[in-house]
C-alpha cells in the first residue's frame, strides 16, 4: 500500500521499505537500528520551542509522523496524531529499547547546548535524517530555507517516500553472493543498555588535502586508516588473522535520481586478506581505492537490489509469520550479514544550514547504530570548516579508538576528542 492514495491524500498506513522491513525484526536490548544526528548549540536549547517548530514541520514529514504495529507478516507504519517526544537526554544513546522506542521511530533529546535526534533505521537512513533535522533547525531559529531543508509552504510528495528499491529494481540481473566471514575482534560485550561514543574533531581543509594527496577521496583514506588500525592490532596482539572488511553504506540517491527520505543505500565492502601478509598503508589506500571505483557502479549495485527485493518477495519468507520471523532473522542477520564484516565506516557528506541558522550552531554530530557483530562503528559528518568522526562501541576496549586518532595526529592533524564515558 502507497503512502499517497491516487489523489495525493494521505493514507492511514504504509509498509516499511524494503531495507527498512529487517530492523524491527533483528531489535535487542543491544541491537536497536537506532541513529543519532546531534546539534551542538552555542547556546541552551529551549524545549518549548523545539516542539513549537515540530508542529510547524511535521505537516511537511507526514510519512515520519508514523508509529510501528506489527501485521500478520511484516510490521507496518500507521499515521498519528502524536508528536516525535522532547526529553532530557538520561541515557546513553541509541540504547532505548522499551515499548516506547519500538513503537515510535523519532525521538528528541536535550541537554543544556546539545539538540539530538534518534531515528529508527526502520524509517529512514542517514540521509533522510539529516534532511530533518536541517529542517527542524532551520525552523527552530526562524531561518530561510536552504540547500538541504524543505520547504514548509511545498507539500510532500510521493518522490519523497517511494521504496526507491523497488522501484529501481532489475529482475535480469544475477543476485550477489553473500560474503564469507570476515575477522572479528575478540573483544567483551557491556552490558545492555551502554553505547559509549568517542568523537575527534577536526579541520576539514586539512584532512581532504591529506586524502587528496595521498590520491584518495575522504571516505576512502578513512576506511584505509580503519583497515590499517585492525590490522596492527591484529599483528600486535598476535591474533590469528582473518580477511578485514569494512561495512561502508553508498546512498543511491544521487547514481538514481532519487528524492526519497526512505532507505536507500547499499554497503559496499572494501577488503584486506592480511593472511598473505601485512601491507603499508599506501597499498591499503589504493587497493580500497580500486574496490570502490569498481563496486560503485549501478551494474554492480543492481545486483544487490536483486539479492534484497528476493528476499523479501520469496514466497516462503513471505508465508512466515512475524513472530516466527523475529526468532530466526536475527540468526539469518548475524550469520549472513554481520559475520561478513570487522567493522563499519558511514559518511553523511557535508550538514548545511542557511547563514542565520549557522551562526548558532556551532558542531554536529553523527553516531551510527550499536552492533553486535563488528562491536564498534564509525561514522562522519562535515559542518562548516570541521570534520567530526564518531566511534560508537559495544566494547570497554577502546584500542580501536586510540589508534585511529593516534594515526591521524600523527598525520599533523589537530584533533580533538569528545567522549561519552
Amino acid at each position: 500500500m502507497d503512502l499517497f492514495d491516487k489523489s495525493n491524500k494521505l493514507q492511514d498506513w504504509h509498509k516499511l521499505d524494503n531495507t527498512g522491513k529487517i530492523y524491527p525484526l533483528i531489535n535487542s536490548d543491544r541491537q536497536t537500528s537506532l541513529f543519532r544526528l546531534t546539534a551542538v548549540l552555542s547556546e541552551q536549547v529551549d524545549p518549548l520551542k523545539v516542539k513549537k517548530s515540530l508542529i510547524d514541520i511535521m505537516p511537511r514529514f507526514p510519512y515520519f509522523q508514523v508509529v510501528l504495529k506489527p501485521g500478520f507478516f511484516w510490521h507496518y507504519f500507521e499515521k498519528t496524531k502524536s508528536l516525535p517526544s522532547v526529553q532530557g537526554d538520561k541515557h546513553y544513546p541509541c540504547s532505548r529499547h522499551d515499548r516506547l522506542w519500538a513503537t515510535h521511530p523519532i525521538h528528541i533529546y536535550i541537554n543544556n547546548n546539545k539538540l539530538a535526534v534518534e531515528f529508527s533505521h526502520a524509517l529512514t537512513d542517514g540521509y533522510g535524517g539529516t534532511v530533518f533535522l536541517q529542517t527542524l533547525l532551520t525552523r527552530y531559529f526562524d531561518d530561510e530555507t536552504a540547500e538541504g531543508t524543505f520547504n514548509l509552504n511545498h507539500p510532500a510528495s510521493k518522490e519523497e517516500w517511494e521504496d526507491s528499491f523497488t522501484t529501481h529494481y532489475n529482475p535480469s540481473v544475477p543476485p550477489s553472493k553473500t560474503g564469507k566471514k570476515a575477522y572479528h575482534l575478540p573483544y567483551e560485550i557491556v552490558p545492555p543498555g551502554i553505547y559509549y561514543s568517542t568523537t575527534g574533531i577536526l579541520p576539514l581543509k586539512e584532512i581532504l588535502a591529506k586524502a587528496k594527496k595521498d590520491g584518495g577521496s575522504l571516505t576512502e583514506w578513512l576506511t584505509a586508516k580503519y583497515i590499517e588500525v585492525i590490522a596492527e592490532i591484529i599483528q600486535d596482539f598476535h591474533w590469528k588473522p582473518a580477511p578485514i572488511v569494512i561495512n561502508v553504506p553508498v546512498n543511491l540517491r544521487p547514481l538514481y535520481s532519487s528524492k526519497t527520505l526512505r532507505n536507500f543505500f547499499v554497503t559496499l565492502t572494501p577488503m584486506l586478506d592480511v593472511r598473505v601478509g601485512y601491507f603499508s598503508f599506501p597499498k591499503i589506500l589504493a587497493h580500497v581505492k580500486n574496490f570502490m571505483n569498481l563496486q560503485v557502479d549501478r551494474n554492480y549495485i543492481s545486483q544487490q537490489f536483486k539479492r534484497n527485493v528476493n528476499l523479501e518477495r520469496s514466497i516462503f519468507i513471505r508465508l512466515i509469520p512475524l513472530f516466527l520471523k523475529k526468532m530466526i532473522f536475527p540468526f539469518f542477520y548475524s550469520h549472513l550479514g554481520e559475520r561478513q564484516y570487522s567493522g563499519g565506516f558511514s559518511n553523511l557528506g557535508k550538514f548545511s544550514l542557511p547563514e542565520k541558522s549557522s551562526k548558532r550552531v556551532k558542531e554536529i554530530h553523527i553516531l551510527v547504530p550499536p552492533s553486535l557483530g563488528t562491536l564498534i562503528k564509525a561514522g562522519c559528518i562535515s559542518y562548516g570548516d570541521q570534520l567530526f568522526i564518531t566511534f560508537g562501541s559495544l566494547t570497554e576496549n577502546k584500542e580501536v579508538e586510540r589508534r585511529f586518532f593516534t594515526k591521524l595526529r600523527k598525520e599533523g592533524l589537530d584533533v580533538r576528542i569528545d567522549v561519552n564515558y
